[in-house]
Formats: structure tokens, C-alpha cells, sequence
């Protein structure tokens, strides 16, 4: 059923929970995995009331994160080879635009049928302060869209 299955990642124990199950049906589906990582760029600026901050500071803390993003791809790529599931993965940098859009662009480009993404599962003014990337995807998206919430304390048990 499914071919081509994304995933996007940021290192968090919700995101690996979502790349576990994205595994899993890639196994099931004997499909490709794409896994996906977003660099924020404008995340890594800083913000005008903290005055001047040297332009080789600001490159250093992008290479930094752009690091860390290659290492959370690698691992991933290595808990899907593990399972047998063949693997590509993505870094993409995104800079003025939202996280979600850099997603959806790499759902058209690898032609993803189904859309895997763990999600914190926030509600009310937490999730209006903070935006939801999740929300976003699942109202664009023109294929299924499965969210993978975050583990609850009840769960954890």
C-alpha cells in the first residue's frame, strides 16, 4: 500500500517515537523510509533586543545545529537498518519559512504516501504560543497524515 513513507525528526523522545513506528510500517509496507530533519535557520538568530552578536558567531551556532541535525539522521539511519527498512535521509534548512513547510516540500519531492510524525499533543494557550508544525502538516497535506503522541507519564508505566 504505502512506497515511499517521511518522517521528520528533531532528536526528541517524541520525534524518536514517531521514527519508531515510521520504521515499523516501512517494514510492514516493505517500503522506502525518508527521514527528514529540519534546520530552523531564523531559530538560530537571535533577537533584536540582545543588541549586536558577531556574524561568525551566528554561523558558528548554525554549523553547530546543522551537526546535530546530521547526527540525529545518522542514528536514525542506523535504528532503520537495523529493522531491514532501506533508508534516505534529508537535512533541510528552512530559513523564513515555517518548519512545516520545509516538510511538506520534501513530502512532494519524495513523493511520500503517508506522513509519520510524533507530536507533544498540545492543547490550549500552550499550543497557540508555541504554534503546532503537526497541525499544520495534517491540515496541508495531501496524503495520510499519522501523528505519533508523545509518551504520557501513564503510558511510561
Amino acid at each position: 500500500m504505502f512506497q515511499n513513507i517521511l518522517v521528520a525528526v528533531d532528536g526528541s523522545p517524541t520525534s524518536t517515537r514517531g521514527l519508531k513506528t515510521a520504521i515499523e510500517l516501512a517494514a510492514d509496507q516493505k517500503a522506502t523510509l525518508h527521514v527528514v530533519h529540519v534546520v530552523d535557520a531564523l531559530g538560530v538568530t537571535t533577537p533584536l533586543e540582545v543588541g549586536y552578536v558577531p556574524g561568525d558567531y551566528l554561523d558558528r551556532m548554525l554549523d553547530t545545529v546543522r551537526d546535530n541535525g546530521r547526527r540525529i539522521l545518522k542514528k536514525a539511519e542506523a535504528q532503520a537498518a537495523a529493522q531491514g527498512v532501506a533508508c534516505k535521509t534529508t537535512l533541510v534548512e528552512s530559513v523564513g519559512h515555517a518548519v512545516a513547510d520545509a516538510v511538506l516540500a520534501q513530502v512532494r519531492k519524495h513523493r511520500a504516501d503517508v506522513i509519520v510524525l510524533g507530536t507533544h499533543g498540545r492543547r490550549g494557550l500552550s499550543r497557540a504560543l508555541m504554534g503546532s508544525d503537526a497541525e499544520m502538516i495534517v491540515r496541508e497535506a495531501k496524503v495520510p497524515v499519522m501523528l505519533v503522541r508523545a509518551p504520557t507519564a501513564r503510558s511510561a508505566r
